[in-house]
């Protein structure tokens, strides 16, 4: 290689270099240039006015929260100032009214399991005072109920009258019965039936008294058993639905198999 083709490469080389430092002081440059429409962009007054804006906002979603749960709070005293008047009514049936219709205007927000639950409490608790007093206007051979001492269990009172001493000596074998209603059609019956099951109730059975096709729920051991699940039937079932004691509602039933019912004598 002469030297003419040695002068060649050398500065073929020296213009490459030199391509290369102009690329990466035009990068350098694109990078200032960003550097500085960066700076002009966040200005500590356009940084401030951000801050304030976020703290005005934050300021307002608090202050929204803050008035949210107070208002909660008023409305959970104001709904229990209601329950605590309906309390004040005579009887069960006015309790339940009174409590169904703030719900349904709206003066009361109450998911409706909870509204049941604080119905079926009076209800239940009202008929455990009518049995304490020997006072219940569903079954007026039922043996009157008082707390036996240092307990809170109730048991009947034994200076009862006859009828009701009957009642209260009866056999082991006699139990508590729900009668959810009556039917002159036994197409009627079976319907109510069908229905008693298909809502969870059990030990459902067709008993034929007094000319009527009669829909019986459960075998309760005790009067407030029986009542507790009374609201429930009366709910879903028959409004009309009562308590009875077995061996007096029904004296020594015979099964028709035919017919599938108990008759009673």
């Amino acid at each position: 290689m002469n030297s003419e083709e040695l002068s060649l490469l050398k500065f073929e080389h020296e213009k490459n270099v030199q391509l290369e430092e102009l690329a990466l002081k035009k990068k350098e440059l694109d990078l200032k240039i960003q550097e500085q429409q960066s700076k002009r962009i966040f200005t500590p007054l356009l940084v401030s006015i951000i801050g304030g804006l976020i703290t005005v906002i934050t300021g307002i979603v608090l202050k929204y929260y803050d008035n949210l749960a107070t208002l909660q709070l008023e409305d959970r005293k104001f709904q229990s100032s209601i329950l605590l008047k309906a309390t004040e009514a005579g009887n069960y049936q006015e309790f339940s009214d009174i409590i169904v219709a703030f719900q349904e205007n709206g003066l009361l927000s109450l998911d409706s399991a909870k509204l049941a639950n604080f119905r079926k409490k009076r209800f239940v608790a009202e008929k455990i005072d009518l049995a304490t007093r020997g006072t219940d206007f569903y079954n007026i051979e039922m043996p009157a109920l008082k707390k036996k001492p240092g307990t809170a269990t109730l048991v009947p009172v034994y200076d009862a009258p006859d009828s009701v001493m009957q009642s209260v000596n009866a056999p082991d074998s006699s139990y508590w019965i729900i009668v959810a209603g009556g039917d002159k059609d036994i197409a009627a019956a079976q319907h109510e039936i069908k229905k008693s099951l298909d809502n969870g109730f059990k030990d459902v059975n067709l008993f034929f008294r007094d000319n009527y096709y009669r829909t019986v729920i459960g075998k309760y051991a005790s009067y407030i058993d029986a009542y507790n699940t009374l609201f429930d039937v009366k709910e879903k079932i028959n409004r009309t639905s009562y308590v009875v004691r077995s061996d007096k509602w029904c004296t020594a039933p015979s099964y028709d198999a035919t017919r599938k019912l108990f008759v009673c004598k």
